[in-house]
């Protein structure tokens, strides 16, 4: 094969790889993905409701929103040092072929932001159409994932923490770590930990919201309580399971002693 026909064959390859791409994983922008409400009404009226027509993974500028299956919701965290917040590149897949989103007509704003703003999302196919509230935020996310079982039996159980801190000026912005969870009335206890190369655990101190690196932290519910008033923390929106619980000062677990 002459060297001209090698060079053909492998564009033609990457110009299919570059489109299964689009197709199987589209990104787009949120006002290109925004339409008026005769549009969005028209979809609806030629299509039936499908509440297991669902999103399995949705981005907005590469970062994962939370999609709180059980309500119905997707929460975005805009990144406080972003050009884009307002106008977010978005990608996401489903648990069915040939989807498409679609956003009704609404610019996010500082204002809707702070006023719990709901915006409406659609994803939809040629026979079916679910439809999402999403909820914007200017808090960081905490998402903690355990064994709903063991909650029952075990006061100390296994969980796995997400945090997206959307305030932080570092480039990653996401903290993953393994640990415990206990539950009190008013509050959770994260103790966080890590595998050495031994498979030993050991206590995995790491810095949550620029605080100082630690790997006991309290969660408290912040909203008309005492404890917030009486002891610093920063605050995040809390998720349990991917469900949405409230918004939760952090703090070290040493601060409990002070109260």
């Amino acid at each position: 094969m002459s060297r001209k026909k090698v060079l053909i064959s492998v564009f033609a390859f990457t110009i299919v790889i570059i489109a299964l791409i689009i197709v199987f994983n589209p990104s787009h922008k949120y006002k290109k993905l925004s339409i008026n409400e005769n549009k969005w009404n028209s979809i609806i009226e030629n299509r039936s409701e499908n509440k297991n027509l669902m999103l399995e993974d949705i981005k907005f500028n590469d970062y994962r929103l939370i999609v709180d299956e059980k309500n119905n919701i997707l929460y975005y965290s805009l990144v406080n040092d972003s050009s884009e917040k307002y106008n977010p590149d978005i990608s996401y897949n489903c648990n069915e072929k040939n989807v498409k989103l679609a956003i009704l007509q609404d610019e996010i704003s500082n204002e809707k932001v702070k006023n719990n703003y709901i915006f409406k999302v659609m994803i939809y196919n040629e026979n079916y159409y679910h439809i999402y509230d999403l909820k914007c935020t200017d808090l960081p996310i905490l998402n903690i994932s355990y064994n709903k079982a063991e909650e029952i039996n075990n006061n100390n159980v296994s969980m796995e923490m997400y945090l997206f801190d959307n305030l932080s000026s570092m480039p990653n912005k996401i903290t993953i770590s393994k640990g415990k969870i206990k539950f009190e009335e008013g509050k959770y206890i994260m103790s966080l930990h890590m595998l050495t190369p031994g498979k030993n655990k050991r206590d995995n101190k790491i810095s949550i919201l620029n605080m100082k690196p630690n790997s006991e932290y309290v969660l408290m519910n912040a909203n008309g309580n005492n404890y917030e008033k009486s002891v610093k923390g920063n605050r995040v929106e809390l998720f349990l399971n991917s469900e949405y619980i409230g918004v939760y000062s952090i703090r070290y677990k040493v601060d409990l002693l002070n109260l």
